[in-house]
């Protein structure tokens, strides 16, 4: 039996039994296929090896516990339907014997101002495909876009007259972030001249504003290995993701004094208790400030 055939059986039995919303049963079944995009078999080739392999790289990428968590708990679901109703207890896979997710509770990875101005500064632009790194990189700092985010961004998400970048986040909520004129020009550039390369090797009408050398839109993990890349090229050995680009995004403009409700709007969350936890600022930071800057360490220095 295909694939879709399955998904199809799934997601219908999600939709009738379990009492879920339809978006929420698409998100499920969507975290499913990205699965199979990454071990094109049929269910029945299966094992433990390659769930594993899987989250593991996801993991490797950066994505959150809590994500791979959910991925993993749609993937149990999935296999569990499919072993019970449809293979009668035949499929090679035992959960029990997948790890679960440990949820490390810290402060991400984030580079300084100084550190990721530097690596910006200093990307090369001389092909095509450095420039369009270049753009990228640039805007996942400028703009604190979540890595889907910049992936979906089309031609039509730039405002020009504005200069706004026009963002679609999560449950489709959409934002206009502002675009500094050193950020527009280089998407100006990048229009006008490299995506165009990019799109001459494309077989379909996209209007993706960011492509692969195949003019196709690209993937989270082809993302990664851009970012990896670039990093490694610079020296830079911190464990920095796409992702890492956003927190330094908000942890910066934290330490340039901006009130954190407008940190909240730029990042696209709809609690702000989401937002303090982005914005981590460096403890140093914070002790520093406050003993320069706190009335009564100011009093007490003056008077010894």
């Amino acid at each position: 039996m295909e694939n879709n055939v399955l998904f199809s059986k799934y997601r219908y039995n999600l939709l009738s039994e379990s009492g879920l919303s339809k978006n929420t049963v698409d998100s499920y079944l969507n975290d499913i296929k990205l699965f199979f995009d990454s071990f094109p078999l049929s269910i029945k080739d299966i094992t433990n090896n390659e769930i594993i392999t899987y989250l593991s790289d996801l993991y490797e990428i950066g994505l959150a516990p809590s994500s791979i968590s959910r991925k993993r708990s749609a993937l149990q679901s999935f296999f569990y339907y499919i072993d019970q109703n449809i293979y009668n207890e035949t499929l090679e896979i035992n959960f029990e014997k997948i790890p679960s997710v440990k949820y490390e509770y810290h402060l991400p990875d984030t580079l300084s101002k100084e550190e990721i101005l530097d690596f910006l500064d200093k990307l090369p632009t001389q092909t095509t495909s450095e420039y369009r790194n270049k753009v990228i990189l640039e805007l996942l700092y400028s703009s604190g876009l979540r890595i889907s985010e910049l992936i979906n961004l089309t031609v039509y998400s730039i405002k020009k007259q504005e200069k706004l970048l026009l963002v679609t986040g999560k449950g489709n909520k959409q934002r206009y972030l502002p675009l500094s004129d050193f950020s527009f020009d280089l998407l100006r550039t990048y229009l006008n001249s490299c995506r165009l390369t990019f799109k001459n090797n494309s077989k379909t009408n996209d209007d993706t504003l960011f492509l692969n050398k195949f003019g196709e839109k690209f993937s989270r993990m082809g993302l990664w290995k851009i970012v990896h890349k670039s990093l490694l090229e610079h020296g830079i050995s911190k464990k920095v993701t796409p992702h890492t680009f956003r927190h330094c995004f908000a942890s910066h403009l934290v330490e340039a004094g901006v009130n954190l409700r407008v940190i909240q709007e730029l990042l696209g969350h709809s609690s702000i208790s989401t937002t303090q936890i982005y914005t981590n600022v460096d403890l140093r930071y914070l002790i520093e400030n406050h003993r320069i800057n706190h009335p009564k360490n100011k009093y007490l220095s003056d008077n010894h």
